[in-house]
């Protein structure tokens, strides 16, 4: 058993682990989970005057005040460079509050470091 885990392991390669982040912080959006979110993120986290606590206070403030959340990706392109990766992919997001639903479209970019815990978002969240 422990070799058949070890032929798994081994055989992912990072951009199957930068997905696999990605797709947990996807989960972590639609259900509203603050920790497994903030797991996908850095602790060296920066973007536009943003650290990863005001990251996590932001995000905490969208899980209180939606109490809907649909986010999905497509075409997303991975280009890794060593221990950096850029991750450009379309995203929809609709969210629903207070009676009120809103809908978001668009390109971004995520940027992601290779760290000792694996792969985290570092910029562009």
């Amino acid at each position: 058993m422990l070799a058949i885990f070890f032929l798994l392991a081994c055989g992912t390669s990072d951009e199957d682990r930068i997905q696999q982040v990605l797709n947990r912080r996807e989960e972590a959006l639609e259900k509203k989970d603050l920790s497994l979110y903030i797991s996908c993120v850095s602790k060296s986290y920066q973007d536009k005057g943003e650290d990863v606590d005001r990251l996590r206070n932001r995000i905490e403030g969208y899980f209180q005040t939606f109490d809907r959340i649909e986010y999905g990706c497509r075409d997303r392109s991975v280009q890794i460079e060593g221990e950096e990766a850029t991750v450009i992919q379309e995203f929809h997001l609709e969210v629903e509050g207070r009676g009120r639903k809103h809908s978001y479209s668009g390109k971004e970019a995520l940027f992601l470091r290779k760290e000792a815990g694996g792969w985290k978002i570092v910029k562009g969240l």
